[in-house]
């Protein structure tokens, strides 16, 4: 996780988490498309795979910035609680989506 040009432990096992769910579902054949970028994985894998300009890119912590705004205009005082439960509503259907559950990266060769 910490190669990848993002900044901080939580980021850096992040991603770690997500090399190591796309390295599972290729070893399955499997596709699997990257998260939403208005959850928080999403929005660092966003920023570190092309959402900055190569010639100012700069490692970064997941942050309320990387996100998109939301849909509807929302007070300062709620903006971030809102974003929060967006990000939680997109990663769970991208989870679904994508059928990921706890067991399916782990399967062995001959449950596969």
């Amino acid at each position: 996780g910490q190669i990848t040009g993002c900044e901080g432990y939580v980021e850096s096992a992040a991603m770690g988490l997500m090399a190591g769910l796309f390295a599972a579902a290729e070893w399955h054949g499997r596709d699997l498309a990257p998260p939403p970028a208005d959850c928080a994985h999403g929005a660092i894998l966003a920023h570190v795979t092309g959402g900055a300009d190569a010639s100012t890119f700069q490692p970064m912590n997941v942050n309320f910035g990387l996100f998109p705004p939301l849909e509807k205009r929302v007070g300062k005082r709620d903006r971030k609680p809102a974003m929060a439960r967006r990000a939680l509503e997109r990663l769970e259907e991208w989870a679904a989506t994508c059928g990921l559950n706890h067991d399916w990266a782990c399967q062995s060769d001959s449950a596969a």
